[in-house]
C-alpha cells in the first residue's frame, strides 16, 4: 500500500531538527516548522516565507560582516552543491542573549532525487551535549575541595598569560602561597577543620583576584597559586601585604595561641621569548622558601635579572 504524500509532510514538519530543501544555485524551496518557529524565536515576523531567499546569500552577507563562521559554513556547502564532496558537517555555537546553544549543519544531496539538483540542510541541536562537555572539562580544571584551579589549570592558565605578556610587553606577577603551620592545625582539630582553614585561605586568595585575567589555584596539599596579569611589582606587593593582613585576621588559632598564617613567595616580570613558565615558578619558589626560612608569615619577592637576591617585604599589623 503507497504511504500518502500527506504522512511525509507531517514527518518533515515533526521534526525538531531544522531542515531546508534547496537548489543547486542555494535558493530555499521548502522549510519544515521547526526552521520557520526557529526565525521567529529569533527576530523574524511571524508569517515570515523562507521560501524563496538565497541561504547562500545570507551566509555570504553575514561572512562579509566579519562573522568566520558563516565563511566556514558557507565553503563546506558550495563544495556539496559543486559536486566536490558528498556532505558537509560543522558544528557551531549560535548563542543568544539568554542562553548558550550550539548546533551540527549537515548538508547533503537529497535523496532519490534524480536531478541532482537538491540538497537538504539540516541543524541539530547539540547544546545539553556541549553543556555536558563543558562541565566535564570544567570538572577536570577544578579543585574539587576549593572549588578553585586546581594544578593543570594553573599551568595552562599561566603559559597562556605569558604568551600575552611577551606578545604585548607587560608585567606578570605570580604569588606562590604556603600555609604556615597547617599539619599542626590539622593535627590538632582534625581533618574536617584542616579542610575548612584551606578552605578560608582560597576565599581569602580569590578576594584579591578580582578581574577576570586574575587566577588562584591550589596547587598542592596546602599550596595555592596567584597569577596577576597585567600587574607590576608595587601593585603585586600590595596585595601581597593585603592577602597577609587578611589571613591573620581569620585568627585561625591552635595549641598554645600559634596562628596559621602564610608565606608567600612573589616574582614580577616583564618576560621575553627566552623565559617560559617554569622560570618564573622556579624564581617565586626560590622566593617562597627564603619567605619561609625567614621566620614565615611575611613576603618575599625575587628580582632576576638585577642583583639576583630577593628582598624580603615586612607585613604590616602581622603579629610576630
Amino acid at each position: 500500500m503507497p504511504i500518502p504524500a500527506a504522512l511525509y509532510e507531517s514527518v518533515f514538519h515533526s521534526l525538531e531538527d531544522q531542515i531546508a530543501v534547496i537548489d543547486q544555485a542555494g535558493n530555499i524551496l521548502e522549510v519544515n516548522l521547526a526552521w520557520q518557529n526557529f526565525g521567529i524565536e529569533n527576530g523574524l515576523p511571524s508569517g515570515y516565507a523562507c521560501a524563496g531567499h538565497n541561504y547562500l546569500e545570507t551566509l555570504s552577507d553575514s561572512a562579509a560582516a566579519g562573522d568566520s563562521l558563516a565563511g566556514d559554513a558557507l565553503q563546506g556547502i558550495v563544495g556539496v552543491l559543486a559536486g566536490k564532496r558528498a556532505f558537509f558537517c560543522y558544528e557551531y555555537p549560535c548563542h543568544s542573549p539568554d542562553e548558550k546553544r550550539w548546533f551540527t549543519m549537515r548538508v547533503t544531496a537529497l535523496h532519490g532525487d534524480e536531478s541532482g539538483d537538491l540538497f537538504v540542510v539540516s541543524h541539530h541541536n547539540v547544546t545539553q551535549r556541549k553543556l555536558a562537555e563543558e562541565r566535564i572539562e570544567e570538572l577536570a580544571m577544578q579543585d574539587p575541595l576549593t572549588g578553585l584551579g586546581n594544578r593543570r589549570a594553573f599551568h595552562l592558565f599561566l603559559n597562556k598569560e605569558m604568551r600575552n605578556s611577551i606578545r604585548n610587553r607587560t608585567p606578570i606577577s605570580l604569588a606562590l602561597i604556603d600555609v604556615d603551620y597547617f599539619k599542626n592545625y590539622n593535627d590538632e582539630f582534625g581533618h574536617a577543620a584542616g579542610d575548612q582553614c584551606l578552605t578560608n585561605v582560597g576565599q581569602v586568595l580569590l578576594a584579591h583576584a578580582r578581574r577576570p585575567d586574575d587566577l588562584v589555584a591550589r596547587i598542592g596539599g596546602d599550596e595555592f597559586a596567584l597569577i596577576l596579569r597585567n600587574t607590576g611589582l608595587d601593585t603585586a606587593l600590595k596585595i601581597a601585604e593585603s592577602v597577609l593582613k587578611a589571613i591573620n585576621d581569620l585568627k585561625m588559632v591552635f595549641g598554645d595561641s600559634k596562628q596559621v598564617t602564610v608565606s608567600i613567595g612573589l616574582l614580577s616580570v616583564v618576560p621575553h621569548e627566552q623565559q617560559s613558565e617554569d622560570f618564573l615558578f622556579q624564581e617565586a619558589d626560590k622566593a617562597l622558601y627564603r619567605a619561609k626560612s625567614a621566620g614565615r608569615n611575611q613576603a618575599v619577592y625575587a628580582q632576576p635579572g638585577t642583583n639576583g637576591q630577593a628582598q624580603p617585604l615586612a607585613p604590616r599589623d602581622a603579629p610576630r
